[in-house]
């Protein structure tokens, strides 16, 4: 017994030994390779293809800004791993002959602090404290505490906001310190919760009954007509209030505590801090907060449609657009770039037909602050996207001829020459005779910039002042409902030809 108990050792130490042999003779393998400005994903796969090397791992955690160069000779896959992986917050193991790619422990960027009345120095419980447009934040406990964990290494704008107190917003840089100190953040009462406790007469059925048609039209408008707006809900519509500005149907509406709205359709319940909402002469300006918080799927299907519906909704959008500028990649993920003129003759929105370059329309300059962008335009700017179409309900709504027989693309008087493949555009459907509802229609938005001085854009894709740019054509059309959070990140797609 004895010496099978030996025996038996012998083999499991000898396959244990072989076992890491092999892990050994794969991480110690030399390798001779080059990258060329790739990023993170193709590098991975041009060492499967070169060097046969095996991966596996979720391409979401994959990031998509860093683009790798370097020249290999003969170099361990050890080396060269450690390399490509250590400043991507990844590390790897060896499975079976395998290298298998994990995301370290999330960060150890934390913030604390304490909320309180200005005046009194009381604490305020039950404050809302969040990272804008992410999905970090908490409620402060009874002695008016907070504590936010894993926070990313990117800039950020903290968020406090509090039931009768002027909200708050702190901006912290990449790389700032957040623990050499508790904050301590004080809050002021809002002038108008002074008259909180004035007798309010009851609204008349005529106000009431227009506070209904304002708020059905509010939740078009905001929510937006994309196909996920019926799927959203806004669950507290009774924090709001209807100004009707001018007898051209311009109204304005402000929230008296977080608006929350319930997306069904990409698995967020979002608590919204809507600072202004104004729709003025076809033209709606959104700017506020917000706090998102993941629904749990009730099921693996329903999971996955959200997972879809969230991919859909970034690629083509504004966030998608300004990290392909910063990855100096935007041809390279769909986008075109040209110029927008205002035709005051036909109070329309013209682009040239022969767009120049993209750098001779605007440049991104670093700025001393990581991950910010000073954005310089010579003029406002009509983006298209080449990888998605308008849908059928946008063209039906938005689409007709304008003054000069060209195609408006918006209700705003807009218009543009409709590219419909690499080599061919058309100025006039008229002269062709072609049915709008016949031809696919790639979807083009305009940004038009306000303000004297350059925006500044900041990874991950989004302009520091949210009223730094108003859109135009098809990213309005999707409103709240496709809203994501900054933290967002999907899936990368094949890099063709890396």
């Amino acid at each position: 017994m004895r010496r099978k108990f030996l025996v038996s050792i012998y083999i499991f130490w000898c396959i244990s030994s072989q076992a890491q042999e092999v892990v050994n003779q794969v991480l110690s393998r030399d390798v001779t390779i080059s990258f060329n400005s790739v990023s993170l994903s193709a590098a991975l796969r041009q060492l499967n293809r070169q060097a046969q090397i095996n991966f596996s791992y979720n391409t979401t955690i994959i990031p998509r800004i860093e683009r790798i160069t370097g020249d290999y000779d003969r170099v361990p896959l050890r080396k060269i791993l450690t390399d490509l992986l250590d400043d991507a917050n990844l590390y790897f193991r060896e499975v079976n002959g395998t290298i298998v790619i994990l995301k370290r422990e999330l960060t150890d960027r934390v913030i604390s602090g304490r909320v309180v009345d200005e005046v009194t120095q009381a604490p305020l419980p039950y404050a809302n404290v969040f990272i804008d447009n992410s999905t970090l934040g908490v409620a402060t406990d009874l002695n008016g505490e907070f504590e936010i964990k894993d926070i990313p290494y990117i800039a950020f704008n903290l968020v406090i906001s509090y039931v009768g107190y002027t909200s708050k917003t702190i901006r912290f840089n990449n790389g700032q310190g957040l623990d050499n100190g508790r904050y301590i953040i004080e809050l002021n009462i809002e002038e108008k919760a002074l008259d909180a406790f004035q007798v309010v007469g009851t609204k008349t059925r005529a106000q009431r009954r227009k506070d209904r048609r304002l708020l059905k039209r509010f939740e078009q408008d905001f929510l937006g007509r994309d196909s996920n707006a019926k799927d959203c809900r806004i669950v507290n519509p009774e924090v709001l209030e209807f100004y009707v500005v001018d007898s051209l149907d311009t109204y304005e509406v402000i929230a008296n505590d977080l608006l929350f709205v319930e997306n069904n359709a990409m698995g967020y319940r979002i608590g919204y801090l809507l600072e202004q909402f104004t729709f003025s002469n076809g033209i709606k300006t959104t700017i506020g907060k917000a706090q998102f918080k993941e629904l749990e799927a009730k099921s693996k299907k329903q999971n996955k449609k959200w997972d879809e519906a969230r991919e859909k909704a970034y690629y083509g959008s504004v966030n998608h657009f300004l990290n392909a500028l910063i990855q100096n990649r935007t041809l390279e993920e769909g986008f075109m770039v040209n110029t927008v003129q205002f035709d005051s003759v036909t109070s329309e929105y013209s682009t040239p037909l022969n767009p120049a370059p993209v750098s001779e329309i605007l440049v991104l300059t670093k700025t001393d602050k990581e991950f910010e962008y000073k954005l310089s335009v010579k003029s406002d700017i009509e983006v298209t996207y080449k990888d998605g179409f308008e849908d059928e309900e946008y063209k039906k709504l938005y689409r007709s001829k304008s003054k000069t027989g060209n195609y408006k693309y918006t209700d705003q008087k807009s218009r543009s020459t409709i590219s419909l493949s690499n080599d061919q555009s058309l100025t006039s459907y008229q002269v062709v005779g072609l049915d709008i509802s016949d031809v696919p229609l790639f979807q083009k938005s305009v940004i038009l910039f306000q303000g004297e001085e350059d925006p500044i854009v900041s990874f991950p894709g989004y302009f520091t002042s949210k009223r730094s740019a108003l859109y135009l054509g098809w990213w309005t059309w999707g409103g709240f409902s496709v809203k994501l959070p900054l933290n967002y990140k999907p899936a990368e797609k094949e890099d063709l030809g890396k």
